[in-house]
């Protein structure tokens, strides 16, 4: 009989088939989650990985070496995978590698238990030096290749396993990332030199009314997006314009053709978004897109490399996001904040001019595909079964609080959080329905995939002094127990801080 048919049995072969148990239910629940994440178009390597270690648990439980072998390709894979997903972010590949390799170990150490063959037992004792000798490597390579200011910076942000993003090189949202922290890694520029600092460039727009009281509408209010050597700038007209960030040279300009009518108290675009379209060829027309909300209510979605107008999104590149809302006059209803993209879905609220009537325009929470423009959900607050538009002849609620200010979002939860303000008529609140005086002043959460709220927090209860909020929350992890929770801090006009548990909204 040849040495590595001789398996142990009793006690010693148990430790084995437990492991293989083991392995077997984190591959459920990996191929569970990896088929639904496959049928929304996402990664297939959850559902493949998955796969891998039902088989090597399975053969595990028989008692086979070859469980081992299987491991071993599994974490080979998932090794290639983090590498490709985040480059050398040591933070981002800690939650992706730290867990599997541990299991790699563990499943290496089943090898005498599993074969009395010399050969398949050195070849086990190699690897598992070898993989620990790779870890001491890589966490040498990795801190160095990831600290401020180096080149081996990612040239994007990064999403760690808890759901926060940071910014490195790049600043591909109005906060630098979708977790609101507007704080970068890099380090070239600090306390001792940045008194050193000398202009560059500078440039002029060219939107900018001929007279002085027509100026005085115009607010200079944005916050460009740094993706690769572009810089991305909206003017108070919603002009989007891309210029070579060392030169300030202009690229590529494109005007919506915003009519003067559509212009609130002040003109104002905050700031745009930038989306990478899922498996898109680099060279494929908008591969990567600027999107854009403008006075008159429109998402507005262009070629990030030439500025033309994306066709597959919408009609000719733009969405009406007043479809729904009734009646309005001209500058009641509009858009003057960047947009928040999470998983795919294009989140947006408006700024309704408040303290003119009480049947305003609806502040009705829309979340659209990123990549055709199409409706993906709408939340309003007075109607949470209805999960769309609304019937023919009908809208969305008139006059209850909005969001004017951009949301902050959590990819891993899939999550946004939405910071409202108050009702149409703002110092009065004999007229509020029971869902406006609960939602007023609140941060709402909803899941991004279906517009449903998950929860929500008030700030100030039966606000009637306009202490609407309008700040991103930031996400963080916060200290607790020797641990930390998903968190995100809220600021409110009152100067106090919230500190809330993201995924349950419990302070």
């Amino acid at each position: 009989m040849p040495l590595d048919s001789v398996r142990p049995r009793g006690p010693m072969g148990v430790l084995a088939a437990i492991l293989g148990v083991v392995l077997i239910l984190i591959g459920l629940t990996l191929a569970a989650g990896g088929g639904w994440l496959l049928a929304l178009h996402g990664s297939p390597y959850y559902l493949l990985a998955g796969l891998g270690l039902i088989v090597s648990g399975v053969l595990l439980i028989l008692r086979r070496i070859a469980g081992i072998w299987v491991y071993a390709a599994v974490f080979a894979a998932t090794l290639v995978w983090a590498l490709w997903e985040v480059g050398l972010n040591g933070w981002a590949l800690v939650p992706r590698l730290v867990g599997p390799l541990v299991l790699l170990w563990l499943t290496l150490a089943c090898a005498p238990l599993l074969t009395l063959e010399r050969g398949q037992r050195k070849l086990a004792g190699g690897l598992f030096l070898g993989s620990a000798a790779l870890l001491v490597v890589g966490l040498i390579v990795v801190g160095i290749a990831s600290a401020p200011g180096r080149p081996g910076d990612p040239t994007g942000p990064a999403l760690a396993g808890d759901g926060t993003m940071t910014a490195g090189a790049d600043w591909t949202a109005y906060g630098g990332t979708y977790g609101a922290q507007r704080y970068s890694t890099l380090a070239q520029i600090t306390p001792q030199n940045a008194g050193q600092l000398k202009r560059a460039w500078l440039i002029h727009t060219g939107d900018l009314p001929d007279t002085a009281e027509a100026r005085k509408q115009y607010g200079a209010e944005t916050t460009p997006l740094k993706v690769g050597d572009a810089l991305y700038v909206c003017t108070p007209k919603n002009i989007l314009i891309a210029l070579d960030a060392a030169s300030g040279k202009e690229r590529w300009r494109f005007d919506p053709k915003v009519p003067d009518i559509h212009i609130p108290y002040t003109a104002a675009c905050r700031g745009v978004s930038y989306y990478v379209v899922p498996g898109a060829a680099p060279e494929q027309a908008c591969a990567k897109r600027i999107i854009e909300g403008t006075l008159d209510a429109r998402l507005i979605a262009v070629d990030a490399a030439t500025g033309r107008p994306c066709a597959d999104f919408g009609f000719g590149g733009q969405v009406d996001t007043n479809q729904g809302i009734g009646p309005t006059a001209a500058g009641m209803f509009s858009i003057t904040s960047a947009p928040t993209i999470v998983r795919g879905v294009i989140v947006t609220g408006h700024q309704v001019l408040d303290g003119q009537r009480r049947d305003a325009p609806s502040g009705v929470i829309q979340g659209y595909d990123a990549v055709t423009g199409q409706l993906r959900w709408a939340w309003d607050m007075a109607r949470p079964d209805l999960t769309g538009a609304p019937p023919a002849g009908q809208t969305y609620t008139r006059g209850t609080p909005n969001m004017w200010t951009t949301a902050s979002g959590d990819e891993t939860l899939g999550l946004v959080y939405l910071p409202l303000g108050n009702s149409a008529v703002d110092y009065w609140s004999g007229s509020r329905s029971p869902p406006e005086k609960a939602h007023s002043t609140s941060l709402v959460a909803l899941d991004v995939m279906t517009g449903k709220k998950v929860w929500s927090f008030q700030a100030v209860h039966n606000d009637v002094w306009d202490y609407d909020l309008g700040s991103q929350a930031t996400l963080v992890n916060f200290p607790a127990g020797g641990a930390t929770v998903p968190a995100l801090v809220l600021p409110g006009k009152q100067g106090d801080l919230y500190v809330l548990d993201r995924r349950t909204g419990a302070p």
